[in-house]
């Protein structure tokens, strides 16, 4: 896998699967992927704890990501966050429809953590 150290080195006005070819056998490298990540928005916002994790993703679907956060021009793992965020707000709001309760999802994660710290 060839590392891109610069956006001098992505090719212009690829073909869909030009560039699915392209993303298969290039990766950008971490500078070059943090470089792309700041977002207007992001600026105004306090800074949030955040936690590193490891995850396993098929590499066809990691491609698309990749294809989808570069169309709408932040870095992948920003875009895998942000699906992140909606995926679990819409489940929330299920669990909040079918209970029939106000839960405070807040405690529950801080009760969630305290018991796997505690494992």
């Amino acid at each position: 896998m060839k590392i891109i150290t610069s956006k001098d080195q992505i090719p212009q006005n690829m073909s869909d699967s030009e560039t699915a070819e392209f993303w298969s056998n290039h990766t950008m490298s971490e500078e070059l992927l943090e470089a792309s990540i700041i977002e207007e928005e992001d600026h105004d916002l306090p800074k949030r704890k955040s936690s590193t994790i490891s995850i396993r993703i098929d590499e066809d679907l990691l491609l698309r990501i990749r294809n989808l956060a570069r169309l709408r021009k932040k870095g992948y793992q920003t875009l895998i966050k942000e699906f992140l965020i909606e995926r679990t707000y819409e489940e929330e709001k299920k669990i909040l429809l079918f209970e029939g309760d106000i839960l405070d999802f807040n405690d529950i994660t801080r009760k969630e953590t305290a018991v796997a710290k505690a494992e």
